[in-house]
């Protein structure tokens, strides 16, 4: 089946409808964001020493995982399904669905063909297989044993297999398979990031964005000036970097034509499906503005429908600026700073931002948040794993690494503004030109890193130095959460990349 007729089904079946421009409008019921709780890996022996096992990574026992996986592959293939077949980088993939338009959101998440440059470096004999029942409770498989959830999300890194059933939320699809490819890039010495990555048209001049959802991954590297690479997971090769993924999967809330043309024509075009956006029952017209489902509105849409996108058969030559997004939600950090090598792996491992409303169920404002590599729940193996090859990469090309700031200003949210697209799109654009470089830098009394006095076409407004205890407060708890994960950090980047405080 083609994306018409998934479409067509979806419409029949009564899953979805179309808007007025022609986009698949789902809503996806209770679970409108990533289930955390319900997210198991399966303990193998072989995978043991590999994994960075705890809240995140929670074990199960692989008993309990076969009969699991078994009665759901019974339950999906004994009814109505679809299927779907393409690769998550150059790791073939294929996903079996109760759910039509689930797979039509497959077809436009995963990729139709490899990249001959990456492919050399990883072995043609690892599939992956994802089984989806979104609709269904656990106690249908009728295991024979007590579960605690009536859904669950089960990853079997040493099978390469996902199970799913009683969510559909659809970024579980899309997390789960990049779940396993970035436990096993560093298998064959590829980085995977969760990150989005642009270049100028040749490939050159590429740059990697870090950051959680909410952030501004997709919104600032879909950039009018540059062509993208990929808006959510790259890997960086011996060879250059690349897009894993065969489309966006872009947060809507909010979404103004004005500010981000290129995504706001995209999410409405027709094969994209929108989900959970709220919109008038007769004449079909989208609110995006409106949250009343959920903050985490979600656009997915394929590369195609974007007009500057590189060439993803290819490669792009290796970054020469690597920037961290975080939202503040203190009003602590400055707008932009650059970081040195060892605070370029301290806030690696950090990860801070806020948990944004609505990417995880239960997150009803923004909250002070750490995961490590900007996205622990996606990356299996420990920080300090991800971070060293960060690091190794960077030094071997030469790459400057900054932190550039999307969150609140004067007090933090709910008191000051946030700073608005424009600023930081102006901020990105003096990155990736090497102009930031070139400015008068002074050094921040606690955090260390080098801040810009002044940025040409930046009102002083925006780049005024935070002060005040929101500063001291923010630094204490990068000091804790370092403190509390002392596998991820050796002594010496905790002690030159960390903050200073003086008790």
């Amino acid at each position: 089946m083609d994306r018409t007729q998934f479409i067509e089904v979806s419409v029949r079946h009564e899953h979805a409808v179309l808007s007025r421009d022609g986009a698949l409008l789902v809503k996806t019921g209770a679970s409108t964001g990533r289930s955390t709780k319900e997210r198991f890996v399966v303990q193998r022996p072989e995978i043991m020493k590999d994994v960075d096992w705890g809240n995140i990574n929670q074990p199960i026992d692989g008993e309990f995982a076969d009969a699991y996986f078994a009665a759901l592959k019974k339950r999906v293939v004994g009814g109505q399904h679809f299927c779907m077949n393409g690769y998550v980088g150059s790791f073939p993939i294929e996903v079996v669905s109760t759910s039509p338009w689930h797979i039509l959101f497959a077809k436009n998440m995963f990729r139709r063909h490899v990249i001959p440059a990456l492919a050399q470096h990883i072995p043609d004999d690892v599939n992956i297989e994802i089984w989806h029942d979104p609709h269904g409770k656990v106690s249908d498989l009728q295991l024979g044993r007590e579960f605690p959830f009536e859904k669950a999300i089960i990853v079997d890194l040493a099978q390469l297999k996902v199970g799913i059933i009683g969510t559909a939320y659809a970024g579980e699809v899309k997390k789960s398979a990049f779940s396993v490819c970035n436990y096993l890039m560093p298998k064959y010495g590829i980085f995977p990031m969760h990150a989005s990555a642009n270049c100028m048209e040749d490939g050159d001049e590429s740059s990697v964005l870090f950051g959680l959802s909410g952030t501004g991954k997709t919104t600032l590297s879909a950039d009018p000036e540059r062509f993208l690479i990929g808006d959510d997971e790259i890997v960086w090769s011996p060879t250059g970097i690349s897009n894993l993924e065969g489309g966006c999967y872009a947060k809507l809330i909010n979404l103004k034509e004005s500010h981000e043309p290129d995504i706001y024509q995209a999410a409405n075009k027709f094969g994209s499906i929108l989900e959970n956006v709220a919109f008038n029952e007769h004449t079909r017209e989208i609110d995006f503005c409106d949250s009343s489902i959920t903050e985490n509105t979600r656009g997915s849409y394929s590369l195609d429908v974007l007009t500057r996108v590189f060439d993803q058969t290819q490669e792009a030559k290796p970054p020469k600026s690597i920037v961290f997004l975080t939202a503040d939600a203190f009003g602590a950090l400055p707008a932009v700073a650059r970081l040195n090598p060892w605070q370029a792996q301290y806030h690696f491992i950090s990860g801070y931002t806020a948990k944004l409303a609505g990417t995880e169920i239960g997150v009803t404002e923004p909250q002070a948040a750490f995961s490590a590599c900007f996205g622990a729940p996606f990356m299996p193996r420990s920080p300090s794993v991800y971070a060293g090859m960060m690091a190794e990469m960077a030094k071997k090309y030469d790459v400057t690494v900054w932190l550039l700031n999307t969150g609140w200003t004067k007090g933090g949210y709910g008191k000051g503004e946030r700073f608005p697209i424009p600023v930081s799109r102006r901020l990105l654009r003096a990155i990736q030109s090497g102009e930031l470089n070139k400015v008068q830098m002074q050094k921040h009394p606690i955090f260390g890193f080098d801040v810009p006095v002044e940025v040409p076409g930046v009102d002083p407004e925006w780049l005024s130095f935070p002060q005040g205890p929101q500063v001291m407060e923010l630094a204490k708890r990068f000091i804790a959460n370092a403190e509390s994960k002392k596998s991820a950090f050796t002594a010496e980047i905790v002690e030159n990349g960390g903050p200073k405080v003086n008790n």
